[in-house]
């Protein structure tokens, strides 16, 4: 999976990997919290962050609720959401079940 990314110029670093494999386990997460789990500052895990949107490998996760079967890693049922939470998109995902 590592190197350039087909169609794109992306080039993915070790920390869009984090970022990609975070939010295959977790399935939706925002920036803050992926941060305080790796120990990565936030402004690295948004850039890239943005860089995989670009790249079209995740997308936002719209809507004003998440419930903890859609969300792995929340402890309550259902949690209201006061971030920007993402998600992979289908492109991301198709890129995962190449790379295994």
């Amino acid at each position: 999976m590592q190197g350039e990314l087909a169609g794109s110029s992306l080039k993915l670093l070790p920390v869009h990997l984090y970022v990609l494999l975070h939010l295959k386990k977790a399935r939706v997460d925002y920036a803050k919290m992926m941060a305080k789990v790796s120990g990565l500052p936030v402004d690295l895990i948004n850039d890239a962050i943005r860089d995989l949107m670009e790249a079209g490998l995740i997308e936002r996760d719209h809507g004003s609720a998440i419930k903890r079967s859609k969300a792995r890693f929340k402890k309550a049922f259902e949690v209201h959401k006061h971030h920007t939470y993402y998600r992979l998109s289908r492109k991301g995902e198709l890129l995962w079940m190449e790379g295994c």
